[in-house]
């Protein structure tokens, strides 16, 4: 009984370590005085399937700035993304950061970095604004608002029903 409870107690520690290490964007940190985002949207696909969020990130700052982060209150995960394509086929997979240039944009739009959103709050619906919060490496955030789309908008470029994970 004692090994057990030992057990116990040990995974929850390394489980409260790892959720510290992994706190959503908005929890820590301070707002960066150098990146922003705009013109921030999300191809609403219907549950399962993962919806695609894209905006314009602007560094105003000399130095690069690394995206490493995303989460919004509406959706249960929000991961980074970039589509490749590789023999003519598109692929889409998880990065861990993405690098804005000093001085510079970059644009996540489809066919390219992306985040990628799952699990929606329920009553999510086409025409809602959502909010997406994102981490800097250097623990700055930002937030954007984004637009809730159908899942025509802009098709044929990000279609995720045809992408392999």
């Amino acid at each position: 009984m004692t090994r057990t409870l030992a057990i116990s107690a040990g995974m929850l520690l390394a489980a409260s370590a790892w959720a510290q290490d992994h706190a959503p964007a908005a929890a820590s940190g301070k707002v960066s005085a150098t990146v922003t985002a705009s013109d921030c949207w999300i191809r609403m696909i219907p549950p399962p399937a993962p919806s695609g969020g894209f905006f314009v990130a602007h560094n105003a700052g000399s130095e690069d700035a690394v995206l490493t982060g995303a989460h919004s209150p509406d959706y249960g995960m929000v991961m980074l993304h970039e589509t490749t394509e590789s023999d003519g086929m598109s692929k889409m997979a998880m990065v861990h950061q993405v690098t804005i240039p000093a001085g510079k944009d970059l644009a996540f739009k489809p066919g390219s970095y992306h985040v990628m959103l799952e699990q929606p709050r329920e009553g999510l619906k086409i025409g809602d604004s959502v909010q997406l919060n994102l981490t800097l490496a250097n623990g700055d955030t930002f937030s954007t608002t984004c637009e809730i789309k159908s899942p025509k908008a802009m098709s044929g470029a990000d279609d995720h029903a045809h992408m392999q994970h």
